[in-house]
């Protein structure tokens, strides 16, 4: 499954590889691939191994919390 979130607080490639990182990290993560000019960061999922709900506490638990 593939969804994008809007990430205000991105700001620079810092802030991208940040979120990136903390994202492939999350298990059932395939790809994570952050836009600093857009402030997304697209998310390709196994649903059977991660919700959307745990990829928002990811972010939010680097300081960079997807709105809603």
């Amino acid at each position: 499954m593939k969804r994008v979130f809007s990430v205000p607080r991105i700001h620079c490639s810092g802030c991208v590889a940040t979120v990136e990182l903390t994202l492939q990290s999350v298990p059932g993560v395939t790809t994570a691939a952050g836009d600093a000019l857009k402030k997304t960061v697209e998310v390709v999922f196994d649903p059977a191994q991660v919700t959307e709900e745990r990829l928002r506490q990811a972010l939010a638990n680097v300081g960079y919390p997807a709105a809603t």
